[in-house]
């Protein structure tokens, strides 16, 4: 009876491709997990301000957006494993390059140019080949588990990245983390891809973009530029009330273990129930969660809203990314991948327009109160997909 009810909350029928992308992804996100919270108090701690800090994403999320449909490209004519691959690469020398911002003021607009290229080779390959080898009836609980899995493992990547800091450095982390991301790579290269090549160009991704037909989903994707106050804002933010990185990496792992089980429920809802009912409901209960940011003022406050944040975020991206993978199916999968991921990053480019413009005339400190405001107001969006 518990094996069976087990089992209705996992995936029953998940294809080779997606185990090999799941195992890669797991490697991988370990070591993104264990760098990606740090990258902006990294920034913070060699003196740049928060300006800076928001004029360096904005620079990736520029790159990215005028760069993705080369990457899309590339997987669409070479496969996605490859393209999976390249990206690796050229993560591991953005981090050299990041790490190296300290010595050399210069790389630290190189650098984000290096990230936007691994994201235009990651991103679209990784969505392209999830959205074709899901399996329809399962698409949620395939979802789920992906996210699961990742956070499982995730669940010690802050705190083992905030025993590093604590002992060894910055310089000890980013060299771990890239070992990782070529070890990723094991997974994607056991067995060969069969391709499918299908049209797509340059031009195209960005017309529709705009396109009449697909305007609520256009809008619903902006709510997408809560994600850059979350990873760019809120860190810094932790930096300031939390100080020690060993505690900092602690509060995000635990809140990463209280999301694992919410996830396997979505992806089981997801797939039994209406998957836009879960995105409205998980819209309103997690844009509250962002208004309670602004309440957040000792440790404790800090761990309950980070996770109860990770935990409704999944209410929201399981059906959100079922639905993705269900329409990429049905229509051109590539085209609907760009879509989704240029509205992301429009989405994340204007909200970071927006905390610039707010930091050039407020104090970091009332940014901060502003911030967690605009997520809130942004994370409404999403029953709009």
């Amino acid at each position: 009876m518990l094996k069976r009810l087990v089992a209705s909350f996992l995936p029953n029928h998940m294809r080779r491709e997606i185990k090999e992308l799941f195992a890669s992804t797991l490697i991988l996100n370990f070591g993104i997990m264990m760098i990606q919270l740090f990258e902006p108090i990294y920034l913070y701690e060699i003196g740049y301000s928060l300006l800076w800090i928001v004029g360096f994403f904005f620079i990736i999320y520029l790159t990215y957006f005028l760069t993705l449909p080369i990457g899309a490209n590339f997987a669409r004519v070479y496969g996605y494993e490859k393209s999976l691959v390249v990206s690796s690469v050229i993560l591991v020398l953005y981090y050299i390059v990041f790490y190296f911002i300290r010595e050399l003021p210069l790389l630290f607009f190189i650098a984000p140019v290096i990230n936007a290229l691994y994201r235009a080779f990651y991103w679209p390959a990784f969505h392209a080949d999830f959205a074709r080898y899901t399996q329809p009836d399962e698409e949620g609980r395939e979802v789920g588990s992906v996210w699961v899995a990742i956070a499982s493992v995730a669940v010690l990547a802050p705190l083992t990245a905030g025993v590093i800091l604590e002992f060894w450095g910055f310089g000890a982390l980013f060299a771990f983390a890239s070992v990782l991301f070529v070890l990723s790579n094991i997974p994607l290269l056991t067995t060969k891809e069969v391709r499918k090549a299908e049209e797509f160009s340059y031009r195209e991704a960005y017309r529709i973009l705009f396109a009449r037909g697909m305007r609520r989903r256009f809008f619903g994707y902006l709510g997408y530029g809560e994600e850059i106050i979350a990873v760019v804002v809120w860190p810094v933010f932790l930096a300031v009330v939390v100080v020690d990185f060993l505690n900092i990496g602690a509060i995000v792992s635990l809140g990463i273990f209280i999301s694992v089980a919410v996830t396997l429920s979505i992806g089981r809802l997801a797939d039994l129930k209406n998957r836009h009912s879960i995105l409205h409901v998980g819209s309103i209960v997690y844009s509250v969660v962002w208004f309670c940011r602004l309440f957040a003022r000792t440790v404790w406050g800090v761990f309950l809203v980070d996770a109860s944040s990770r935990a409704t975020k999944t209410v929201i991206e399981v059906p959100l990314y079922a639905l993705l993978y269900d329409r990429a199916k049905h229509h051109k999968i590539m085209q609907s991948v760009a879509f989704f991921e240029l509205t992301l990053v429009l989405a994340k480019l204007l909200t970071l327009s927006v905390l610039f413009v707010l930091l050039l005339f407020m104090p970091d400190g009332v940014v901060y109160q502003t911030a967690f405001v605009l997520g809130g107001l942004l994370a409404l969006l999403y029953m709009l997909v």
